[in-house]
């Protein structure tokens, strides 16, 4: 299984370091950044606001020390000609001029309608009464002449909030997005080595050791990229030592096998060389051998040729087995087929078979020719075991989903301690076996992903069942008891 490193996490959002970092250092900075502007900006707006009444009530206190003369005379010209300039300032709403008696001497407004205003006022004070200073002198004094009020609106200082709120919002903006920006500038230097890392590890998983990770420009990440292709130098080189390895083992596990072949082949074949070897020399012994010990010199030869030929065959077909053809058989002429065979094998093993009906409509995928091989060592180990003397019975029986083949002996049936190996090459407890037919059968049962095992009946001899299922791929299984 390939690693990938994108199926469980994406580089993207808040799962990824470089979107965890922004989203940090935005909360952090726009926080800051925000607050910072907030508390300037009410301060500066009530700063402004300070400025802005100074402003008014120095224009009133000017306005007041230029009325004193016309308040003094009476002279409304004078004082209507002041208001008037008063009114050309901006802001400057309503200008209102009072005697000493608080009557209004002049009134000028800018307009009939007239904004929310804010208001301020100063005493008219005359020079001559011996005060220092007009400006300070304190409604209540006697020197007071009378009174000017000047009332403002509030436009231009709401234009002068509009321009120092959008210059607090540019400015906290660019205190927000700069240390942004460089954070996500560290946090892309941060992420792109770790993404490349995980990059080459998927690419290793798959099979690839030439590639290598890059370290960035930080000093972590390469020291991290550079650990990285250190373990991928040593895995590399581990692995070619394993592959090497593995290569000596296989091949002196090859070596051991061919060896064991060749020994049990020379085993095998030497003992009925040497019966012919034996058989020749008597009969080209002088005087010649009467007529009967010449046919039984004969006989033995004949039978140990014919077991050579055996050994051949059953050591050919374990060295090349058979590859499995599956075709869909009807299940009533697959036993035909095994019944006929097994006669042929020998007349005394009793065949038992279903009724026509529970079968004859069923259809099974098999390779007959394998399932025959591998039901035939079955009965052959099975005569065997009775010393050819009769005893062994094959049953067929259909169950539901499954054909199974029963090869049951009466024999002396197979030691406990022999039953976990009886099934491995070359295993043989027979005074002449070679120990292939079991395996051979197993080969056949593997060949059809099935399974074989073995055991003993409670009453003596062995017993072989092999399983076919009807639907879906074939498994054999047989039992030796």
């Amino acid at each position: 299984m390939s690693f990938n490193p994108f199926r469980s996490s994406r580089f993207s959002g808040l799962n990824s370091i470089q979107g965890r970092l922004t989203a940090i250092a935005l909360l952090f900075i726009a926080g800051t950044a925000l607050s910072v502007a907030v508390v300037g900006f009410r301060f500066t707006v009530n700063f402004e606001n300070e400025r802005y009444r100074d402003h008014f009530s120095l224009l009133a206190s000017y306005l007041a020390s230029n009325a004193e003369l016309g308040v003094l005379l009476g002279n409304q010209t004078i004082l209507q000609r002041l208001s008037e300039n008063m009114l050309t300032i901006d802001d400057v709403q309503l200008v209102e001029i009072f005697d000493n008696q608080q009557k209004i001497i002049v009134r000028v407004v800018r307009s009939d309608s007239l904004p929310e205003l804010g208001y301020v006022r100063a005493n008219v004070i005359s020079t001559t009464i011996g005060t220092d200073s007009f400006i300070f002198a304190t409604p209540d004094t006697p020197q007071a002449l009378g009174k000017v009020h000047i009332g403002y609106s509030f436009s231009g200082l709401e234009q002068l909030k509009k321009q120092l709120a959008l210059g607090f919002g540019v400015l906290s903006l660019l205190l927000a997005l700069i240390p942004l920006f460089l954070y996500w500038r560290l946090s892309r230097a941060i992420r792109a080595p770790l993404k490349h890392v995980l990059h080459v590890a998927a690419e290793v998983s798959r099979g690839r050791m030439d590639i290598r990770a890059e370290g960035g420009t930080l000093i972590e990440t390469i020291t991290l990229a550079n650990a990285f292709n250190e373990m991928l130098e040593a895995l590399q080189l581990q692995r070619q030592q394993l592959k090497q390895a593995n290569e000596d083992v296989v091949r002196q596990c090859s070596l051991a096998e061919v060896g064991k072949f060749s020994m049990t082949v020379a085993h095998e074949i030497k003992n009925p060389l040497a019966i012919i070897k034996g058989s020749l020399a008597v009969l080209t012994k002088q005087p010649p051998p009467d007529a009967a010990l010449t046919q039984k010199m004969f006989t033995f030869i004949d039978e140990e040729i014919l077991r050579i030929n055996t050994l051949i065959e059953d050591f050919l077909l374990f060295a090349r087995p058979s590859k499995a053809v599956l075709l869909t058989q009807r299940v009533d002429n697959l036993l035909d087929n095994l019944s006929h065979r097994i006669q042929l094998i020998d007349k005394t093993i009793q065949v038992s078979r279903p009724v026509a009906g529970e079968f004859s409509s069923r259809k099974i995928k098999c390779d007959i020719a394998l399932v025959e091989r591998a039901l035939h060592n079955l009965v052959r180990n099975a005569l065997e075991a009775t010393e050819f003397s009769g005893g062994v019975y094959v049953t067929f029986e259909c169950i539901p989903s499954k054909l199974i083949l029963t090869v049951k002996d009466n024999g002396p049936g197979i030691k406990q301690e022999h039953l976990e190996q009886i099934f491995d090459p070359f295993i043989s407890h027979k005074a002449k076996g070679t120990g292939l037919g079991l395996a051979i059968a197993m080969e056949a049962v593997i060949a059809h992903d099935g399974t074989l095992t073995v055991d003993n009946l409670d009453t003596g001899g062995a017993c072989f069942v092999i399983s076919l299922p009807f639907d879906g791929q074939i498994e054999l299984t047989a039992e030796n008891n």
